[in-house]
């Protein structure tokens, strides 16, 4: 007896299943066109990037404060004894200025802050995930820049995360296709290329993993990349994003060449990274038993 998937596929005609390819065809080639929208008025306006701007790169930019920021015992954020500072003279521990930008955040911004100082657990880095964009961005660790005719290729060092900068035109996907580091498009301004990310998902560690200050998926991102000679490369960063700044904030670094070799791998192992946290962290939550459930195990 032959099955009902065999009578199935027989009973159709080759006319039906050449009108049903024909569909689909139709379908596949609308969404691929609705995906790779190109922006036909700045394809005659984007010019290659400079051979120079190809390299391993080196943040070269101090630590920054913290702010206002605490850790669960209700100290300041401070860097380690063994990260440049003295018990008089602790240093610096964040990568973006966060006593600053603090002075950006509006009335939303400021509960987040107040709701989440301390409570290190938020951070995704206690299960492994990828750094955030402001942390990569502005972290001591080494990124290459290479190119293809389609994309600048930016290799970080942290997370061993290769990010493809669009160089070929296309505009951002709709609003409704979301990436923890967005979706990152660039040109060429006179000798400077710009970089515009926007279709984030929100981020509780937006900006960098020790002071929290979120990124939500309203937040369009802007980095401009201009070298000042040829091994030194100035990075300044905006960030726009009304659902916690009260207006768009600015950072500014440097980028300096280098010939060090770079990690080709990047190991975190999440049981791990969250029994080092549980055991040094303050719970503020009695009914929070993630670190019980890993610390027990």
């Amino acid at each position: 007896m032959e099955s009902i998937r065999t009578n199935r596929y027989r009973r159709a005609s080759p006319i039906a299943f050449i009108g049903l390819a024909a569909l689909i065809c139709m379908i596949v080639g609308a969404e691929n066109a609705s995906a790779q929208v190109f922006d036909l008025t700045r394809v005659p306006t984007i010019s290659e990037v400079p051979n120079n701007f190809i390299g391993t790169w080196d943040w070269r930019t101090p630590r920054q404060s913290c702010g206002s920021g605490t850790d669960s015992y209700g100290n300041p954020l401070v860097a380690g004894l063994g990260q440049g500072g003295t018990a008089e003279n602790p240093a610096p521990l964040c990568q973006w200025p966060i006593d600053q930008l603090e002075q950006f955040l509006n009335g939303r911004g400021r509960a987040w802050m107040e709701f989440i100082n301390g409570d290190d657990a938020v951070s995704p880095r206690w299960t492994c995930q990828m750094a955030s964009l402001g942390t990569q961005l502005t972290e001591g660790y080494l990124r290459g820049f290479s190119k293809r005719p389609d994309a600048f290729v930016m290799h970080f060092e942290q997370s061993n995360w290769i990010r493809e900068v669009w160089m070929d035109g296309r505009q951002h996907p709709p609003a409704a296709l979301s990436y923890s580091h967005g979706h990152p498009i660039g040109w060429m301004d006179g000798d400077t290329l710009v970089v515009e990310t926007t279709n984030f998902t929100w981020d509780p560690d937006g900006y960098d993993d020790h002071s929290h200050v979120a990124r939500s998926h309203m937040a369009t991102w802007e980095e401009r990349y201009q070298l000042t000679d040829n091994d030194t490369m100035e990075l300044t960063i905006t960030v726009k994003d009304p659902l916690f700044l009260k207006e768009p904030f600015t950072f500014v670094g440097t980028l300096e060449r280098t010939d060090q070799d770079m990690i080709g791998t990047w190991d975190c192992d999440p049981e791990t990274a969250v029994k080092e946290l549980y055991q040094t962290f303050q719970n503020p939550y009695a009914d929070d038993t993630t670190g019980e459930y890993y610390l027990l195990r």
